[in-house]
């Protein structure tokens, strides 16, 4: 008999493929577990030659970029600019949901992951994965303005946004947020604390929540926070 893999797709039945149609590579370190399996030459359906170009350059830029001065900015902090590095090295994607077309999905995602944690266990560039927590509530619900005003920026690497949700006094239970927006004439006074925010010693905008109205999590908002607001 001959073998087979399946390829599940939601939105379309089963696929199978006759497992000596699947294409095997090796790449990177041969000794077993140093590398994903797919790079030691065990099938996967999954990765087409446009990711393992990816994964080419990504390494690359590893390897070129970050491992040289890696100790160093452990100790330091990594300079943002490397964000402009990594976009216009074409290792920091931008796809169609953010106003480009380079190709995405999870298994770019997944070889981004695997081969930026091969420089200080994958925190350096970690700003990355926090802009992309921060800005899809502005992607799908902030107005024309706020995404011109952030979303090309953040997308191009020149500038980073973060979550701004834990307080003191609510972490794990959102609805207990207690930071407080009242609207006054034009603007919003905001008055609280925020506490454990991740990726907040880098960000320009801090996509942050606050209490607009009633106890409970139906009295919640969002509001954008640009870093250099008076009083933070």
């Amino acid at each position: 008999s001959k073998a087979t893999v399946s390829v599940l797709n939601c939105s379309t039945p089963p696929t199978t493929i006759p497992m000596a149609a699947v294409k095997r590579d090796t790449y990177g370190d041969q000794v077993p577990g140093c590398e994903p399996s797919w790079y030691q030459g065990q099938p996967s359906p999954y990765y087409h030659d446009g990711h393992r170009a990816f994964r080419a350059k990504c390494r690359a830029f590893v390897e070129k970029e970050i491992e040289p001065f890696q100790d160093k900015w452990i100790a330091e902090g990594y300079p943002k600019e490397l964000h402009v590095k990594a976009r216009q090295a074409g290792v920091m994607p931008r796809p169609k949901e953010l106003g480009g077309n380079d190709p995405w999905d999870t298994f770019y995602e997944l070889i981004m992951t695997d081969e930026f944690a091969r420089a200080a266990g994958g925190w350096i560039m970690g700003q990355a994965a926090i802009n992309s927590m921060a800005l899809p509530p502005i992607l799908a619900y902030g107005s024309d303005y706020l995404k011109s005003l952030v979303v090309d920026d953040v997308a191009e690497g020149r500038k980073h946004i973060c979550l701004a949700i834990s307080e003191p006094g609510a972490g794990s239970d959102v609805g207990a947020v207690a930071t407080k927006a009242v609207k006054k004439g034009d603007y919003y006074e905001v008055t609280g604390f925020k506490k454990w925010i991740t990726g907040g010693l880098m960000a320009d905008y801090f996509t942050t929540l606050v209490r607009t109205g009633k106890a409970g999590m139906f009295g919640l908002s969002l509001l954008l926070i640009p870093a250099n607001t008076p009083g933070i």
